[in-house]
């Protein structure tokens, strides 16, 4: 039973799982839900200088470092270490060999958040989810909620109540 797990949940790195960075995270995360909720400053993130041009009106949050991995044929294909923007509308990560490739929130059919587990899996209906784990996790986790529910669901959602006490 254990293969079959590992087959079906991706396992974040041990080395991204650093208590004090995971602490960071969580405290960033909130952050960011209290910016989403118009209650805080957004913080100032220029898409530019990192060579992403966003959609009219789509406003940058996070830039992050995250491992992303593909579901195919059952497997977790290797994990790929991926500067990525986080925005309002979706995720852009800089794939190694590939480019940019955009994850947009209001694009997916299916959000699994795992905070415990370290990783969050999105579902573009195309029959490769894509999971995203690292330290980050926790800000990913807050995005894609707010972005795929609405700001209101950060509120609500139990996947993040941890964040919320």
């Amino acid at each position: 039973m254990p293969e079959r797990q590992a087959q079906t949940r991706p396992q974040a790195s041990a080395s991204d799982s650093a208590p004090a960075a995971l602490t960071m995270a969580a405290e960033d995360a909130r952050a960011l839900a209290l910016e989403l909720a118009g209650l805080r400053p957004r913080q100032i993130i220029d898409p530019a200088a990192l060579g992403i041009v966003l959609a009219p009106d789509e406003a940058a949050l996070r830039v992050l470092d995250v491992w992303l991995r593909w579901l195919v044929d059952g497997q977790w294909q290797p994990a790929q270490r991926c500067p990525a923007l986080v925005t309002d509308r979706r995720l852009v990560a800089r794939l190694p060999a590939s480019g940019l490739r955009s994850f947009w929130w209001g694009a997916l059919v299916g959000l699994t958040v795992d905070l415990d587990g370290g990783h969050v899996i999105l579902d573009c209906g195309d029959g490769h989810p894509r999971a995203l784990s690292g330290v980050a996790t926790p800000i990913l986790a807050v995005a894609a909620i707010a972005g795929a529910y609405g700001v209101q669901a950060l509120a609500t959602h139990e996947a993040i109540a941890p964040l919320r006490s």
